[in-house]
């Protein structure tokens, strides 16, 4: 295949059909329920076809084998409209009866197999595929616009130099050559006469994919232009393909008037999916996008995806929900809080957190032991370099990336916080290739203590092999002092590294028992059955989690079946917490379901489609309770980031999610939950009005401002340069309560204490008594809190006890009487506490 040929084939990766394959829309009962596969070979595609027919499940092989973006979801294509099918494929189709698969098909992307889905897909397989791969409903996946596959596509098809996995510097070259060459030769294509041997459709999607391309890059008008030439296409052409067109201009207009309002730089309340309609100054291409919104929901008026499309388009142009059409309003009140926690106010400009980057991680902490939170963020595109912010010990910061080191690190998707030598200064591991992009080098950070960070990557022995991955934890898995760092890669085998103890790492995964291979999105680790062993939990996308438990030997067992905590197909962020206080690690596991469709249908009372993130509670006798819908928490959402924290000091644990995916359309809304009580957690969103719009990711909860109450810090911004947007930091507006702020120090143990627990009982002035428990961790997933345990104390003015346990000394120390309102320090195996000596701060005005 000439240079032409294979970056159409690029660019035509995600658009088998008119539509990308994650914007299937319901179709009528004839239409085909699809899985696909697409492999480089056709050799490939019929050894696989011959593996289905021996029994071998189709979905299964296509999370091993496809190289097509729905090789995540087993392949999962779902309700296609059968006219938008290219010619080729409904011939091999047609005919075919649910489980069969087709014959072998040429297609612009490979040699794919197709198969059919009975009538009834919308409930599980599970007989044929893992728990994890079988379709939970016709999900209409939201539609893929922003570039971002294209992008991706455009580096596969194109020459790579030698060994550029092992340099950021060398990544971000061969991405900006490879989209200068795939817009140079595409354009080229378009100007010459080779038109006359491609169909409308092909013509089509290559000006599409140029408009994909631009939009990558920021470059909207372009792109609109770009849309507006396949829209004549398809009006003369293909009739059918109009309607995907007029959604696609619709978000590619509000996205360019995001942009031209300068929402995502100078956000404000104009980011905010609010009741309040906060109007952007310039509506002109707002009102575009509703145009166009309009006439698709006049020709499919029951999208409602688009519905929540044009009523966001709406708020945008001030005229929310009053302009709405009766036919396609949501109701206002659906977005209403059920209590009011206060007006959370973004203050992050104030504080010189001034920070406009891409998708990344985020690490909030005290990374050189000045008393004062520092601030780290990195970007996942391929030349965006890391950001770091030392605190003033006033609440402000100061960019200090430059001489830092950390300036000469280039993308990095997400972030990872570990002393791993024990020197008292939080060394940073960055991990690269996430979503599909290819393996990277990943990076690891050693910091100095003076401000400045070393790469030891290679001396570490973490540089090889080169891997996709976005999640990693720091964990003492030995209790010999030592944090460990345990890695989920997709699609390659998890690896988990021994710390030495002299600045080395060996891979025991095989040795462990944890090398396996998933498309792993999330790792945690917590000591769920409280031996004193750290677990590990590891978060699969497309098949089921698994639990490790640690067998106090260096080796793990699988107990994931026997304690009930598989999941779902979906699943993401991930962690352990105590939500219930009662002593016993809870596991939180988001399910990240990128669709509007089901916030729409939730608004308007209809029964949901995606499968909602889980919650289990831990029953204390080595397996867990689904408690997901008694908490509240039985919603279909599309988290990324996500941490927890007490907003309110009230000694409950409370969450915040950061959503989206990397089409511009996922105007999907953060969402802050306020655990009551350990019982249930309310949507607290609108009131606190936290609910930004754009994609997020880093979250963390840390008291900046030092006046005892935690804000929460959020690194927002998509995975392409054309959709960065500014860092938040929204500002607590304190609630009255007590609260104590415990850092600990390892001596036997490791350094930061990662694992130790701690119990604060307190008694309320009404009598009522009750103990708060914490384990020593950064939370979340995409975003690092301080290793400080902060426990809010509600009414009570003091802690009647103090209780920490370290489990690698087995050290246990009590303190009683301990006034509340300060920051501690208890170090392992000492007698006394010290009290830190408050700062007096700009953002608060000095309140304490």
């Amino acid at each position: 295949m000439g240079s032409v040929g294979r970056f159409v084939a690029a660019l035509a990766a995600v658009l088998l059909v008119v539509l990308p394959s994650h914007s299937t829309l319901f179709g009528q009962d004839d239409d085909p329920i699809l899985r696909l596969i697409v492999v480089a070979t056709p050799d490939a595609a019929d050894r696989i076809r011959a593996q289905v027919e021996q029994g071998e499940s189709f979905a299964l092989l296509a999370v091993r084998e496809s190289t097509d973006a729905t090789a995540a979801e087993g392949g999962w294509l779902g309700r296609v409209p059968r006219e938008q099918l290219r010619p080729e494929v409904q011939a091999a189709i047609a005919g075919l009866r649910p489980g069969q698969v087709s014959h072998v098909v040429r297609i612009p992307t490979g040699y794919a197999l197709f198969r059919v889905e009975p009538p009834d897909a919308d409930t599980p397989v599970a007989d044929e595929v893992a728990p994890g791969l079988a379709a939970a409903g016709a999900v209409k996946f939201v539609y893929d616009f922003g570039g971002f596959s294209e992008a991706r596509a455009s580096l596969e098809a194109h020459a790579r130099s030698r060994g550029w996995q092992q340099s950021s510097h060398a990544a971000c070259d061969e991405r900006t050559h490879a989209l200068a060459t795939t817009r140079r030769v595409v354009d080229e294509f378009l100007a010459s006469g080779g038109l006359a041997s491609r169909t409308p459709l092909d013509i089509m999607q290559l000006h599409v994919g140029l408009a994909q391309l631009d939009a990558y890059e920021g470059r909207m008008s372009e792109s609109i232009a770009r849309l507006e030439s396949a829209l004549r296409i398809a009006g003369t052409e293909i009739p059918e393909a109009v309607p995907s067109t007029w959604e696609a201009l619709g978000v590619a207009h509000l996205h360019k008037a995001g942009l031209d309002n300068h929402v995502h730089t100078e956000p404000g309340d104009l980011c905010l999916l609010d009741l309040a309609a906060h109007r952007y100054p310039d509506t002109t291409d707002v009102e575009r996008a509703i145009d166009y919104f309009l006439r698709y929901l006049e020709a499919r008026p029951d999208d409602y995806e688009v519905r929540w499309l044009l009523n966001v388009a709406h708020m945008a142009a001030g005229t929310f929900p009053d302009r709405v059409p009766d036919a396609f309003r949501l109701p206002p009140e659906g977005l209403a809080s059920a209590e009011d926690v206060g007006r959370f106010r973004d203050v992050a400009r104030e504080a010189g957190l001034v920070s406009v980057g891409s998708a990344g991680g985020l690490i909030v902490e005290d990374l050189f032991g000045r008393g004062t939170y520092d601030v780290v963020t990195s970007m996942a595109e391929s030349c965006g370099a890391m950001r770091l912010f030392t605190g003033n010990g006033d609440g402000t910061f100061t960019d200090r990336t430059a001489g830092s080191g950390l300036e000469e690190q280039m993308g990095g998707l997400n972030l990872v916080l570990g002393d791993y030598d024990n020197n008292g200064c939080g060394d940073i591991l960055v991990l690269r290739g996430g979503w599909e992009e290819l393996p990277q080098r990943r990076s690891l950070l050693r910091n100095n203590c003076d401000g400045t960070f070393t790469d030891v990557t290679e001396a570490a022995g973490l540089a090889d092999p080169p891997t996709a991955s976005q999640t990693a934890v720091f964990v003492d898995i030995d209790n010999d002092g030592w944090l460990d760092l345990f890695i989920g890669n997709e699609r390659s085998p998890s690896q988990l590294f021994r710390n030495r103890g002299d600045g080395t790492f060996e891979d025991v995964s095989v040795r462990a028992g944890v090398a396996r291979t998933s498309y792993t999105k999330g790792v945690a680790a917590g000591d769920y059955d409280n031996d004193g062993f750290a677990d590990l939990y590891v978060s699969n996308y497309g098949e089921t989690n698994f639990l490790y438990r640690n067998n106090g030997d260096g080796t793990f067992t699988d107990v994931t079946g026997a304690a009930r905590v598989r999941g779902t197909r979906t699943s993401f962020a991930t962690w352990f917490f105590d939500y219930d206080n009662d002593g016993w690690q809870d596991l939180f596991v988001a399910s990240y379901v990128a669709s509007l469709d089901d916030l729409a249908r939730r608004l308007i009372g209809l029964p949901r489609i995606g499968t909602t993130m889980k919650l289990y509670r831990n029953l204390g006798d080595g397996t867990f309770a689904d408690a997901t819908v008694a908490a509240g928490l039985d919603r279909v959402l599309m988290p990324m980031g996500a941490n927890y924290g007490d907003i309110d000091n009230d000694g409950w644990l409370d969450i915040y999610l950061g959503t989206g995916n990397p089409s511009y359309a996922s105007l999907a809304g953060s969402v802050l939950l306020r655990n009551r009580g350990g019982r249930e957690f309310v949507d607290v969103t609108a009131a606190s009005g936290t609910g930004e719009l754009h994609r997020g990711h880093g979250v963390a909860f840390a008291d900046l401002d030092d006046d005892g109450d935690q804000e929460i810090v959020f690194e927002v911004g998509g995975i392409t340069p054309g959709d960065r947007h500014a860092l938040r930091l929204f500002e607590n507006p304190g609630h009255g309560n007590g609260w104590l702020a415990i850092r600990l120090v390892g001596r036997t143990s490791n350094r930061s204490a990662v694992g130790a627990r701690v119990a604060v009982t307190v008694e309320d002035p009404a009598g009522g008594r009750r103990t708060i428990h914490r384990t020593v961790s950064t939370g979340g997933s995409f975003g690092v809190s301080p290793l400080v345990v902060h426990v809010g104390l509600g009414t009570a003015k003091e802690a009647a006890a103090i209780d920490v346990w370290w489990p690698a000394s087995g050290i246990r120390q009590r303190f009683q009487g301990v006034a509340g309102n300060r920051k501690i320090v208890i170090e392992e195996g000492a007698e006394r506490f010290e009290v830190v000596e408050p700062r007096p701060t700009v953002l608060s005005g000095g309140r304490r």
